[in-house]
């Protein structure tokens, strides 16, 4: 049961700030009277700390119940993200979701627009995680290469296209598809079979055999 807020508390009156003195005065102060006004200051500055005192233990308690309620996002996000490893696992394995090839090859899929965006695809890593294709900073594209040439198709016609022509992805020398981790910069490039397709985002049926 949530506890009721208690009302609000009638804030106290500042203490009053001693009488400025002019600089042009300090000056004509002795010793004595310089240590007399700083006193005053000092004593002031205590009645104020004081006063302020309820604020302050008031905007700590508020900011740890903010930190409090930000653990248990936390909390919710981790687990969800680590549940969607697993699922992501377990339909990778029983061949729910389509390995990066099985979808390249899928040309005849009619849930897939010719022009659909790479970036609205979502893939994952087999072993769980959500990745975007592409460079973190140029994201939603695959790269493909005939061994001397490279091209970039930025949706799943041109890669599919790429794919049924002998084009394979990666670069000269450098086999796999380049991936990033949703939401952040890393990246890595890996194998076909390391990288599945969220079944039901097109590209999840397999060419029947002639």
């Amino acid at each position: 049961m949530t506890t009721p807020a208690p009302p609000p508390a009638v804030p106290a009156p500042l203490p009053p700030l001693p009488e400025r003195v002019e600089p042009d005065g300090l000056r004509s102060l002795d010793d004595a009277g310089l240590d007399a006004v700083a006193a005053g200051l000092a004593a002031a500055e205590r009645a104020t700390s004081q006063a302020m005192s309820p604020y302050e233990r008031q905007l700590r308690e508020l900011r740890a119940r903010g930190a409090e309620l930000a653990t248990e996002r936390r909390r919710r996000e981790r687990a969800q993200r680590h549940a969607q490893r697993i699922e992501v696992r377990r339909q990778a394995g029983s061949g729910e979701m389509p390995t990066l090839a099985d979808f390249l090859a899928a040309a005849g899929d009619p849930e897939t627009a010719a022009d659909r965006p790479l970036r609205e695809v979502r893939a994952f890593l087999a072993t769980g995680g959500e990745v975007g294709f592409g460079f973190p900073n140029r994201p939603g594209t695959i790269g493909f290469t005939d061994g001397r040439r490279t091209v970039q198709a930025g949706s799943v016609a041109e890669a599919r296209r790429l794919w049924g022509e002998g084009w394979e992805p990666g670069a000269p020398g450098v086999p796999g598809v380049r991936v990033h981790l949703a939401g952040t910069r890393i990246e890595k490039v890996v194998a076909l079979d390391g990288v599945v397709v969220e079944a039901g985002e097109g590209g999840t049926e397999t060419p029947s055999s002639p």
